[in-house]
């Protein structure tokens, strides 16, 4: 099974792309997947919750 990944381009202020730069361990890409993952799921949860409640 071959899996497809999409990119897409993040500005960042100057300071900020500058600190994570000071910190060349951490995987960047990981770090924002995961938290587009959580909002995702975040986001998700809160909909099916209003779906109940409108029931």
């Amino acid at each position: 099974m071959v899996i497809f990944m999409k990119r897409f381009t993040v500005s960042l202020p100057e300071d900020l792309k500058q600190e994570m730069d000071s910190l060349p361990d951490i995987n960047w890409v990981q770090v924002a997947k995961e938290s587009i993952q959580k909002k995702v799921r975040m986001l998700d949860e809160f909909e099916r919750f209003e779906r109940s409640c409108d029931k």
